[in-house]
This record gives C-alpha cells, structure tokens and sequence, in this order.
C-alpha cells in the first residue's frame, strides 16, 4: 500500500488535528483560558503560517514540538 502524497493542495487535511491538539495544550497549561482563546493564539502564530505551508514541513512535527515552538514566540 503506498502513502498518500502530502502537497500544498492537501495539506489543510491534516491540520485541523494538529490544530486540535496545541488548542487543547493550551488550555490545560494555562496559556488560554477557553477554546475561543486558544484557537485564537493558534491561528495567529508563525507556527500556524508555517504550517499551511508544505514546504515547511511542520506537519510532520508532533504536538510537543509544535507547541514548544509556539509558545517561544
């Protein structure tokens, strides 16, 4: 069986887990007090801008490194 082709026009496939994910991290470590908020802080971040781009690679980062880097910012 072969993998699926990650390119820019599915990529957008596999964040909003990834996305589900950092907002739910966020939360629970006390960098956002609701789900409004913490979509707000990951949609804003340079992470996030890197993410919905395929060249970057980000997607294939785990929760722990997104988030380190998120919260660097």
């Amino acid at each position: 069986m072969n993998s699926p082709i990650i390119t820019q026009d599915n990529v957008h496939l596999l964040l909003p887990n990834k996305i589900a994910h950092l907002a739910d991290r966020l939360i629970k470590n006390g960098k956002a007090k609701n789900i409004t908020d913490a979509l707000d802080f990951v949609y804003s971040s340079p992470v996030y801008s890197k993410l919905e781009i395929e060249k970057t690679k980000y997607w294939w980062f785990g929760t722990n490194s997104l988030y380190e880097e998120m919260i660097e910012d």
